[in-house]
């Protein structure tokens, strides 16, 4: 079973609220302090331009560059839920 629940709307570690996700913002909390944003298959910071990581396929890359750091099966054993690089994106700004 894994550790994380995500609903579509908000990630949780059992009742507590690490994440929210509104359009392509993922926020702290409940809260609306943005810590990500997604644009395609590429995770930035914040509300910036940055990238932060990118999704190729199954693999989880830094940056731009085509150096993996995990597989959407790391996602998958952590976080219960419905999407792909949203659910990669919590995982790399909340659960990692």
């Amino acid at each position: 079973m894994a550790k994380y629940k995500f609903d579509g709307t908000y990630l949780k570690e059992g009742s507590t609220v690490l994440a929210n996700v509104k359009g392509n913002e993922i926020r702290e909390g409940r809260g609306t302090t943005v810590i990500g944003n997604i644009k395609g298959d590429e995770i930035r910071q914040k509300h910036g331009t940055t990238i932060m990581f990118n999704i190729k396929g199954d693999e989880i890359r830094q940056g731009n560059s085509t150096s993996k750091i995990a597989t959407m099966k790391d996602v998958d054993k952590e976080i219960d839920g419905p999407g792909k690089v949203v659910k990669a994106a919590l995982w790399l700004l909340c659960c990692r």
